[in-house]
């Protein structure tokens, strides 16, 4: 019980910590503490006192020509991004998960897609003839609610020939890429 405890409150000094240091380091990054850019500059000795001409030679090198200050429309203005620690904590604890790729069709799957097409303009349409892979049996051809062990054991030639025809079809597609 008391390991129990004494995790519990390391677990919440870590997260303070880290609460803390990305506070801090989201202060620091936002511009706060950080030296003043050029544009900036240009901006603070447009607004002093000082006559234009002895701020722009103040800031320009002797063979620069003198600067002129371009007004910069808000739209133009690069905010920088901001590090928020939640959002860091989110992306760190949730797994890198892809998008599961579609397993590839068997070879008589493939077969059975070129047999369809063959059938649509067969008069051997009505017979429903399918090509299936079944686990611990492999390839099989139904035809309507019969079922045989390959294209040899189908007693119809014209089904066999339709079949063979879409094989070749098939090596033909599969040569071809």
């Amino acid at each position: 019980m008391d390991t129990l405890v004494l995790v519990i409150i390391v677990a919440f000094i870590s997260l303070a910590i880290g609460f803390a240091l990305g506070l801090s380091l989201g202060l620091w990054r936002s511009g706060q503490g950080s030296a003043p850019s050029a544009q900036q500059r240009l901006t603070e000795v447009a607004r002093s006192s000082t006559p234009p001409s002895e701020a722009q030679a103040s800031l320009s090198s002797p063979a620069a020509p003198p600067l002129k200050e371009a007004p910069v429309p808000p739209s133009a203005a690069v905010e920088q991004p901001r590090l928020n620690p939640l959002g860091v904590l989110a992306r760190a604890v949730q797994p890198d998960v892809r998008p599961a790729q579609p397993p590839s069709k068997s070879i008589a799957a493939q077969i059975d897609e070129i047999l369809q097409e063959k059938l649509k303009d067969s008069p051997l349409a009505s017979r429903a003839i399918r090509l299936l892979e079944l686990p611990n049996k492999g390839m099989v051809v139904m035809v309507g609610l019969d079922q045989y062990d390959g294209v040899e054991a189908v007693p119809d030639d014209d089904i066999r020939n339709l079949i063979r025809s879409a094989v070749v079809e098939w090596e033909k597609r599969v040569m071809g890429e």
